[in-house]
C-alpha cells in the first residue's frame, strides 16, 4: 500500500511516501512564503524519486491544521483535488497529532508558532480543547498546567495512527483553524 502524506501547515513543506506503513521517501523544504509555488513541484519530485505515479498512490493523508492560514489551505486543496480526481481515500491529521506520544497523555500538547502557541489537552490518546495562546498570554496561561512541548514528529507511528482514522469524503475535508483572524475579534 502506497500512502502519500502532505504537510504544509508551517514554514516548511513536507511530502512523504509510505509503503506498507513504512517511510519510503520524504522531502522537507523550509520556505516561509512560497508554498503555492513549491508544493506541486515537490510532490512531483517525491513521486519521481519514489518511482511512483499518482494512480499508484492508494491513499492520501493531509495535515489540515492548525497552522499557517495559507499553508494549510494549499495542502488541503492539493490533497482534496488528488483524492477526488483519483478516487482515493483521504484522511486528515491535525498538526498537534503529528507530535502525539504516550508521554503527552493528560498534558497540554504545546506547538509554538511565531506569534504564539497552539495547544490541546491530551486525554485517552485524543487531543481536545484546541486553542491558540498569544505569546504575551502564555506565561500566565501555562501556570498550574502540565505541558508537553512538541519537538519531534514520530514518522514511524504517524501513518499508522492516520490509518486508524476513518476516511473522509474529499468534499468534507477542510482546514482546521484555531486562531481567530483579527477581523473577528
Amino acid at each position: 500500500m502506497n500512502s502519500l502524506l502532505i504537510d504544509t501547515h508551517s514554514d516548511y513543506i513536507y511530502i512523504a511516501i509510505y509503503q506498507n506503513e513504512k517511510l519510503s521517501y520524504e522531502k522537507k523544504i523550509e520556505d516561509e512564503k512560497e508554498h503555492s509555488r513549491i508544493t506541486i513541484p515537490t510532490l512531483v519530485e517525491v513521486l519521481t524519486e519514489s518511482k511512483l505515479t499518482l494512480p499508484e498512490i492508494d491513499d492520501i493523508v493531509v495535515i489540515n491544521g492548525p497552522g499557517s492560514f495559507t499553508g494549510v489551505r494549499i495542502g488541503v486543496t492539493i490533497a482534496k483535488t488528488l483524492a477526488f480526481t483519483l478516487n482515493k481515500p483521504i484522511r486528515t491529521v491535525t498538526s498537534l497529532e503529528l507530535y502525539l506520544t504516550n508521554e503527552a497523555e493528560n498534558k497540554y500538547l504545546v506547538l509554538p508558532e511565531k506569534n504564539g502557541y497552539y495547544v490541546g489537552k491530551v486525554e485517552n490518546g485524543q487531543i481536545n480543547d484546541y486553542e491558540y495562546i498569544k505569546k504575551d498570554e502564555y506565561a500566565t496561561w501555562k501556570d498550574n498546567k502540565e505541558l508537553y512541548l512538541c519537538e519531534q514528529v514520530d514518522t514511524t507511528n504517524l501513518i499508522i495512527r492516520a490509518h486508524q482514522k476513518p476516511t473522509v469524503n474529499p468534499h468534507y475535508v477542510n482546514p482546521f483553524y484555531v486562531k481567530k483572524i483579527e477581523a473577528l475579534k
